[in-house]
């Protein structure tokens, strides 16, 4: 079995579709490779504490559960419109507090952390020589800002932590609440029994500190690294700037959806290398969105055909696209993917296989009220009978059969 780990959203607010891109992306590959055979189990943790969390409950006056819950919803109405496999697990920080506390008392007890009143820190230089290892950053190099807290390092960051403003819990340590970098430390050891995982995925920006300081901790209590690949996505750029709610260059997935199909943001991650960075544009989710319309247009007219019903999945081109799909080599699959498509001799595989990469629009099926129309439309042209032809054309091109 495969294990997979992404780090997820922190739900202070509605995620917008740069946040989509690394769930997104995780999803194609998974799917091809259940199709192919792996049996797959995949973690996604929900950070629903935190200082943006709390700010904002200051701010409207309300819970920090009331905006996290909000905000989750969302999220999770956002992984069904876009066809987003659930992953197997979606922990909550404040519902896993408890094995926040055991995973944290683990590193007391071997000595890798320590506690200051409230506060519970990770002791980095101990592992001076293991850090580093994600990143590629020296702890000699590292230059960390002055700070009033007393700790033995500066690099030593906390593991919980007794703060001053918004909710606090009650913990073997003292009240305080979870510092952010041993919440994927701690999912991961709970659901993944302590293992080293097969893949770790998240944003680029997260490499340092947080997946430094995630692997450190597991190197600490298992003397090996928490994962044996690491999977960074690349920025989310529009028009040339970052997408960034503090920037205000967002796109919501609500509103993509005003404009755009569901496919079309699949199709142009598909259509990306996942570390490299996208500068979405206007012009560019147009293209895809009409290169979605003709795959619709083909997907209708075929179900009109006779070869529907009679034409046979090619299993070897499927292996192939998704075997290159799940190993996340999207260019040269995508190659096979458009030639399928220009295939007459091999459409219903062309549609087999972007069924299975997690597209809406294969699962679309005319109505037997449309065939009829169709039907009509086909006597009305052949007998000349244009001015009713023309009528019943407008109907079919509206429902993307023409």
């Amino acid at each position: 079995m495969k294990t997979y780990y992404l780090c997820g959203p922190t739900v202070y607010d509605y995620s917008h579709i740069g946040n989509l891109r690394p769930i997104l992306t995780f999803d194609i590959m998974i799917r091809a490779q259940k199709y192919l055979g792996e049996e797959i189990f995949f973690v996604h943790n929900i950070t629903d504490i935190d200082d943006k969390i709390i700010n904002k409950a200051i701010t409207n006056n309300v819970s920090e559960e009331s905006i996290s819950t909000k905000f989750y919803l969302y999220y999770l109405e956002q992984l069904g419109n876009f066809n987003i496999l659930k992953p197997d697990k979606m922990p909550k920080v404040t519902e896993e507090l408890n094995q926040l506390f055991l995973y944290i008392q683990k590193l007391i007890d071997n000595k890798s952390a320590y506690k200051i009143g409230n506060n519970v820190y990770f002791d980095v230089k101990k592992y001076s020589l293991q850090y580093g290892i994600v990143s590629g950053q020296k702890l000699e190099n590292l230059e960390f800002e002055d700070s009033k807290i007393i700790k033995k390092n500066k690099a030593d960051f906390a593991l919980w932590k007794d703060t001053k403003v918004g909710i606090k819990y009650d913990s073997p340590f003292g009240k305080g609440r979870p510092g952010w970098h041993t919440e994927c430390a701690a999912f991961i050891d709970t659901y993944f029994k302590g293992k080293t995982i097969d893949i770790h995925g998240g944003g680029i920006d997260l490499i340092f500190p947080h997946h430094e300081n995630e692997n450190i901790q597991h190197y600490a209590l298992y003397n090996q690294n928490i994962a044996n690949k690491w999977i960074h996505f690349g920025t989310l750029n529009y028009k040339n700037q970052k997408m960034s709610k503090s920037i205000g260059n967002i796109i919501y997935p609500h509103d993509f959806l005003k404009q755009y199909y569901a496919d079309t943001y699949r199709l142009t991650l598909l259509m990306t290398n996942y570390s490299k960075p996208i500068n979405m544009t206007d012009e560019l989710f147009e293209a895809n969105n009409n290169l979605i319309e003709k795959y619709l247009i083909t997907w209708n007219q075929f179900q009109l055909s006779t070869e529907f019903k009679t034409q046979k999945v090619n299993e070897e081109l499927m292996k192939n696209i998704l075997t290159l799909i799940g190993s996340l080599d999207f260019a040269n699959a995508n190659k096979e993917i458009f030639a399928l498509s220009k295939d007459k001799n091999n459409l219903v595989t062309f549609f087999e296989v972007m069924k299975v990469l997690g597209f809406l629009f294969p699962l679309k099926f005319l109505s037997n009220e449309i065939k009829e129309i169709y039907k009509e439309w086909l006597i009305f042209r052949d007998k000349k009978e244009f001015q009713k032809a023309d009528e019943l054309r407008k109907i079919l091109i509206k429902e993307k059969i023409l």
